[in-house]
């Protein structure tokens, strides 16, 4: 079975860029723009990881991460454009796994998602 990831990115350049990278690694991807989209899914345990850009709206929320982990997949990578977000820290403490910088290396996506998956 396929692993499912969800990424969830305001800039359709970013969104597309991601997913492209995973689906040619096999995986499926789903794309939201905000982070209120993810709501719907998170019942089900839909995902197998989810990729958030700190950025897009709803995501940077601490809400958002705890509802997330409740669902029994805290798989979390978070894409960041900048260090240093006071925000970052705390996600770490809320079970992010790690980061993905822009500009995006295509090596470095596979193997951050490819690490988190096993």
């Amino acid at each position: 079975m396929r692993r499912r990831i969800c990424i969830v990115d305001h800039d359709l350049a970013g969104r597309g860029y991601l997913r492209e990278c995973l689906e040619k690694e096999g995986y499926s991807v789903v794309t939201l723009e905000d982070g209120s989209q993810v709501r719907p899914y998170l019942q089900g345990g839909t995902f197998d990881a989810y990729i958030l850009d700190i950025e897009t709206p709803g995501v940077k929320e601490k809400e958002f991460l705890l509802d997330i982990k409740k669902t029994g997949q805290p798989r979390i990578l978070l894409t960041v454009s900048k260090r240093g977000d006071a925000f970052l820290k705390e996600a770490m403490e809320m079970g992010v796994y790690g980061f993905l910088y822009k500009p995006f290396n295509p090596n470095e996506i596979c193997t951050m998602v490819n690490y988190l998956l096993r």
